[in-house]
């Protein structure tokens, strides 16, 4: 009910037979055929009572109305047939005459509140390692770049003497390096080739990864991320 269903006789009332014992809105869909094209039908009930599904017991794989189809045991079936890909490939459907909207509800997840390390969250915990890494190598290597270069060591005249100065200490190097990285600038910069070649690799690094994780942090901040409490 109530596709199709056998027409309810009352007391004394005629004996129906054939396409007469049943009603319904696919009996009056193929009723509507009949008028239109002028072909006619006799209704027989599936033998199993069943939609349709494969089954390698039966003839041709399938069971139901659609194996009846394919064993050419009847010529069409008229029934809430839900469409699906397996019965595409051995039935030809017409256009559904009925739509569910068959949906799951789940209960709304809670959101989170952010924590003092949610900044990070643009970026992974292996990219962060390592920045953290190249941070602490590209000091290092300016470092030792200014040590062997003579063009970084200055000579300085004092009250007690002439010595001879490097402005790129383990301190400084670790300064211009986060300084470079924040995009603030520092008051000392390499003087020779080889520490500004460093110093513009690390530049064109942070540049990259800045904008990166800005655009990132943007969006995390702004659209919220559906987070699907089932799988």
């Amino acid at each position: 009910e109530p596709y199709m269903m056998l027409k309810k006789i009352k007391a004394g009332g005629p004996i129906l037979r054939g396409n007469d014992m049943y009603e319904g809105y696919c009996k009056d869909l193929a009723d509507a055929i009949t008028r239109l094209t002028g072909i006619q039908f006799l209704i027989k009930p599936v033998k199993d009572g069943k939609y349709g599904s494969p089954d390698p017991t039966f003839e041709g794989g399938w069971n139901g109305m659609v194996g009846e189809l394919v064993r050419k045991e009847a010529e069409i079936a008229i029934a809430p047939l839900t469409i699906n890909s397996q019965r595409e490939q051995v039935a030809d459907f017409t256009k559904p005459f009925m739509s569910l909207g068959i949906s799951i509800m789940i209960k709304e997840p809670i959101k989170q509140r952010p924590g003092v390390f949610t900044f990070m969250n643009p970026l992974s915990m292996e990219i962060w390692m390592c920045v953290v890494f190249a941070y602490i190598g590209v000091s290092i290597v300016l470092f030792l770049v200014s040590r062997f270069s003579p063009y970084e060591w200055q000579i300085e005249e004092s009250i007690s003497g002439t010595t001879v100065s490097n402005h790129f200490s383990v301190i400084n190097s670790l300064w211009f390096a986060l300084g470079a990285f924040m995009q603030q600038g520092i008051d000392i910069t390499p003087r020779s080739i080889s520490g500004r070649i460093v110093g513009g690799v690390w530049w064109f690094f942070s540049l990259i990864l800045i904008s990166s994780y800005t655009a990132n942090l943007a969006a995390f901040l702004t659209v919220d991320r559906m987070v699907a409490p089932i799988n």
